[in-house]
């Protein structure tokens, strides 16, 4: 047995990084399995017979196994077995039938049919119950954490260092404003970057708005998704400012229309903004109106689709400004699942109620009655969407309404 460890340690150290240091959490795989062996042998042994010797077993199993490992450990290492696994595998299991026999025939001389079907089935049945343990065995084991960590740190900076540039490259592609004509600007931010749903949700309140408000072209979205960090710009605290502060030098910030949609998780300190393993701040209400401050976007509709999005409010109602969110200030929304397209709010403000309705107030409220008709069927706290309207932000709404903004149509995705 103990010859048996010593191979596996020889064969797992040449297989190992170079570096790999030891690890003795393997030996508690390396004995569930042995012990699962002596089961396996002492129940054969019980087939053949109430009164065979079950050592005698035990010592001819153990005598050919350390020949088995190392056939079978180099020969996983062939390119046979990575191109035709299933062939190999076939192989295998016909040699250790095989095996299984001779070795009964050492230990107890003659041969029973009933003993032979038993361990060939054991034998066969092998395979599958390892596979399905799944135990970790490896005696030697680099820090896969470290490398892994040290990986992502590389190529965040990377990532990092290149978004200036990529926001720059998708606000150049924004159509500039026309003088004495104001126009609406799009700027989607899908802050959690799993589950892709807030992905979506960005993409489809940009597709709306476009088509109820003529942005085509005017429009950008910083996104974070796991699985894409290359098509869109991503969604972070200081490339929304970046872009923001882009963005006003290609509209005239006095007069044009921002529409800012903001998708995440949320919670009482303001929006969550994750991508993975990127270390990305979160999005407090007051970084968001600093953000726009700096910019000097005048006129500004700001909506929030998440949990909490109330805390907003307070932080950026003016004149000038219009805040719509999915939920009061404690309370949560619904529908951030990831096979959803859209969540509840989202559903019921972009999709249902924007496209026929009169403007942004009325889709507001015919949101809020469909969102309550849910949360009622459903039987959930209602989340109580907010919106704050400034004065003279419901005229320059009246007057977009009524200018019909956007009869110049352009197709227009930001991508790198």
């Amino acid at each position: 047995m103990l010859l048996n460890l010593a191979i596996w340690a020889l064969l797992d150290k040449i297989h190992s990084d170079r570096h790999a240091p030891l690890a003795l959490d393997g030996l508690f795989g390396w004995a569930c399995y042995l012990i699962i062996a002596l089961g396996a042998i002492a129940v054969v042994a019980r087939v053949n017979s109430r009164t065979a010797e079950t050592r005698a077993l035990i010592t001819a199993v153990l005598a050919a196994a350390p020949f088995v490992l190392v056939v079978f450990w180099l020969a996983s290492d062939l390119p046979l077995t990575r191109v035709r696994p299933v062939l190999v595998t076939l192989i295998a299991l016909a040699y250790l039938a095989v095996l299984a026999v001779r070795v009964l025939g050492a230990a107890f001389g003659i041969v029973r049919v009933r003993t032979a079907l038993a361990a060939i089935v054991l034998t066969l049945l092998a395979p599958s119950v390892l596979a399905g343990l799944n135990l970790d065995t490896r005696l030697w084991v680099a820090d896969e954490t470290a490398a892994s960590e040290e990986t992502d740190s590389a190529q965040a900076e990377v990532l990092f260092y290149d978004q200036p540039a990529r926001i720059a490259a998708a606000v150049e592609r924004v159509r500039a404003t026309t003088p004495n004509h104001p126009g609406v600007y799009f700027v989607g931010f899908a802050g959690d970057g799993d589950p892709a749903l807030f992905r979506r949700e960005a993409q489809f309140a940009q597709e709306t708005f476009a088509s109820r408000y003529g942005t085509d072209g005017r429009s950008l979205l910083l996104v974070n998704d796991v699985e894409d960090r290359d098509s869109y710009p991503l969604a972070s605290v200081s490339g929304l400012g970046m872009a923001l502060t882009a963005l006003a030098g290609r509209m005239d910030p006095d007069n044009d229309l921002l529409v800012l949609f903001l998708t995440s998780h949320g919670s009482q300190d303001g929006l969550e903004v994750q991508n993975g393993s990127l270390p990305l701040a979160q999005l407090a209400p007051a970084d968001l109106h600093e953000a726009l401050d700096t910019a000097g976007i005048r006129y500004r509709v700001i909506i929030v689709s998440a949990c909490y999005a109330g805390v907003f409010v307070d932080e950026l109602k003016g004149d000038t400004t219009a805040v719509i969110t999915a939920a009061d200030a404690g309370h949560t929304s619904f529908g951030c699942e990831e096979d959803r397209k859209l969540t509840w709010f989202g559903e019921a403000f972009l999709q249902d109620a924007l496209p026929a309705s009169s403007g942004l107030e009325d889709a507001f409220h015919r949101a809020t009655a469909l969102i309550a008709q849910r949360e009622d069927a459903e039987h959930q706290a209602h989340s109580n969407p907010q919106l704050f309207m400034g004065d003279l932000m419901r005229r320059k709404l009246a007057a977009i309404e009524a200018g019909k903004p956007g009869d110049e149509r352009h197709s227009f995705t930001v991508r790198r």
